[in-house]
């Protein structure tokens, strides 16, 4: 029926009034009053990002750093985060007619279409993403040498041939020296996976060689951007087949994070959020089906684009349990055994040109001419310094490093290693004020695992505490995963794809804020309001920049703590603490008084 959103089952119901419980109200469809409204607050947010644009030029690379306007870049985007949650409840008291739609997806597009020429605020990875991409569209495996190997060779006899053609890459492109140069944690290789270097390759294949550093950037923010949109697109369909009102696509679509953090940033992230929106958009057409062929086809198309979406990034294999457990209510145990052997079987076809390339002989990764004296902690003068984690990373491979020292924006894991990692910090360095364990205990628990497993106390705590964390997830997956094979229907395969998700970031030693965009194309199907407060709230990650440009190494706020240390130890409280109250609290009142309280 015109104008009337369709609701196919009593609990499709209750998932609707309890996504939009923040909303004090029940969803009104009137007139077309409300898209104008819509509209209205829409020109509000782009007169926002038109601001954050200009302020942005002042975060170009290589500009002052103390003089860079993080805190007014932060209010404008909380304001536009005000904005964006009111524009939730005006879009679901709108019609769900085409209306909606052209007002939905062209201001989606606008917003990035603002923040898309401006440089990237704070974070620079794009630069690793061009020079990957180049190496790779040039033939060259992006895996087996660091950047910093590439930037002190010297062209001579002596390189090998492969190193020999990237010093030549970089001397006959100047923007690409530049690209190069810009590059953080350069004595590191690269962490990306091939599917997304797949994408860097052809963007780069498609550059010509003299463009500039600023086109090159661009065209790579367009080509993620295409793929973001593309997930707006799959959203909207997600809802509309489970019978939610269409509206909600404006929760991702719309959300300042996700603009930020694709548009401006060019975080490669939004490849794997739209392979992995399309793996679950098929399940649910599995789901759906009428007749076992017809669903096989639907799992199957599933289970080539999750496989792609770990090829683009790893924690997608995550899904692979809850997804499995929802063709396994469906079609049986064999045919869900059969679905994840045949996504484990393209996965690692996927990732065999990282997972089997060794390094070169010698060097931080292998080039017999890397800087013999690179160490851990010097990184290039622009390089982002809150960027670097509590732990700095040996000089390894990228990923070796990512998985055993890398620390950032964390929460739980934070407690939990603070107290459980041996106090063997210089004097100078105050302990975090809440590692109450005694000294006693950690000892006792990590130097014999230290001597087991052959590491410094540091790795060892961090891998320990990494692998209790992994069993607690380990345990919400597997419960979910059973939830839904229990209950094979989309709207609880589709909550617990975001539960998924969500766990294994507040769970991960590494919460960067674009990391929380992983389970943004689920966030309207969650539970409780507490949800959509943290794509606003992790935002807060970027005052531990302006922290440590203005207090590097000075106690902030009478604290014994400088810089990233206060950001550490004190603003992550104030960031996460409320927000865990706020959700038990939900929590318990959903499980008592029933859903929508």
């Amino acid at each position: 029926m015109r104008g009337r959103c369709r609701v196919r089952t009593v609990e499709g119901f209750r998932l609707i009034r309890a996504s939009e419980s923040f909303l004090e109200g029940p969803t009104v469809l009137g007139c077309d009053s409300n898209v104008r409204k819509l509209l209205i607050i829409a020109a509000l947010q782009v007169i926002l990002y038109g601001i954050v644009a200009w302020l942005s030029a002042r975060f170009a690379f290589g500009s002052e750093e103390s003089a860079r306007p993080i805190l007014l870049v932060l209010a404008l985007f909380a304001a536009v985060f005000a904005c964006y949650l009111y524009s939730i409840r005006v879009a679901l008291q709108c019609n769900a007619t085409w209306r909606l739609g052209a007002a939905l997806f062209a201001s989606a597009a606008i917003f990035r279409v603002v923040l898309l020429p401006t440089p990237p605020i704070q974070e620079i990875d794009i630069y690793r993403y061009l020079w990957d991409g180049a190496a790779t569209a040039s033939g060259i495996n992006p895996y087996r040498y660091a950047p910093a190997e590439v930037l002190v060779a010297k062209p001579n006899d002596g390189l090998p041939g492969d190193l020999q053609a990237l010093v030549r890459l970089r001397d006959n492109s100047p923007s690409r020296a530049e690209i190069l140069r810009r590059i953080h944690f350069s004595e590191l290789s690269t962490i990306y996976p091939p599917v997304s270097q797949a994408v860097f390759a052809a963007d780069q294949w498609l550059m010509p060689s003299h463009a500039t550093l600023e086109q090159h950037a661009l065209v790579l923010k367009a080509v993620l951007t295409a793929f973001d949109l593309a997930t707006v697109a799959l959203v909207w369909m997600l809802l509309t087949d489970v019978g939610h009102h269409p509206g909600l696509t404006v929760a991702y679509a719309w959300c300042p994070l996700v603009i930020k953090e694709i548009a401006n940033s060019g975080h490669l992230d939004s490849i794997a959020v739209f392979l992995t929106s399309l793996a679950v958009w098929c399940i649910v057409r599995l789901l759906a089906a009428v007749g076992r062929q017809r669903a096989t086809r639907w799992g199957l198309v599933g289970a080539v684009a999750l496989a792609l979406a770990i090829g683009a990034k790893l924690y997608a294999v995550v899904l692979i349990p809850v997804l499995g457990a929802a063709v396994a209510g469906k079609l049986g145990f064999l045919r869900a055994a059969m679905y994840a052997v045949f996504i484990a079987l393209v996965a690692a076809l996927c990732l065999a040109p990282m997972l089997l390339t060794f390094p070169a002989p010698g060097g931080a990764s292998g080039s017999a001419t890397s800087p013999a004296e690179t160490d851990s902690t010097n990184f290039p003068n622009d390089a982002p310094v809150a960027d670097q984690p509590r732990t700095m990373p040996a000089t390894a491979s990228g990923l070796t490093a990512f998985m055993t020292r890398w620390e950032m924006n964390d929460f739980l894991f934070m407690i939990a290693i603070e107290n459980l990692r041996p106090s063997e910090v210089p004097a100078q360095v105050p302990p975090a004020w809440f590692a109450i364990s005694p000294e006693s205990w950690r000892r006792a628990i990590i130097y014999p695992l230290a001597e087991v497993m052959k590491a410094d106390h540091q790795t060892t705590s961090f891998v320990t505490v990494r692998a209790l964390t992994a069993g607690l997830f380990v345990a919400i997956s597997l419960a979910l995963a059973w939830r839904v094979m229990r209950n094979p229907r989309s709207l609880v395969l589709l909550e617990a794809t975001f539960l998924t998700l969500a766990w294994f970031w507040l769970l991960s030693p590494t919460q960067n804020p674009w990391y929380w965009i992983w389970a943004m194309p689920f966030l309207p199907f969650a539970r409780g309001r507490a949800w959509y407060a943290m794509s606003g709230l992790v935002m807060v990650y970027y005052l531990r920049f302006w922290l440590q440009y203005h207090y590097p190494g000075t106690p902030v706020a009478g604290s014994v703590y400088g810089g990233t240390q206060f950001f550490d130890f004190v603003i992550t409280w104030v960031e996460y603490l409320p927000w865990f109250a706020w959700l038990a609290i939900s929590g318990y009142r959903r499980r008592k008084y029933g859903p929508g309280s």
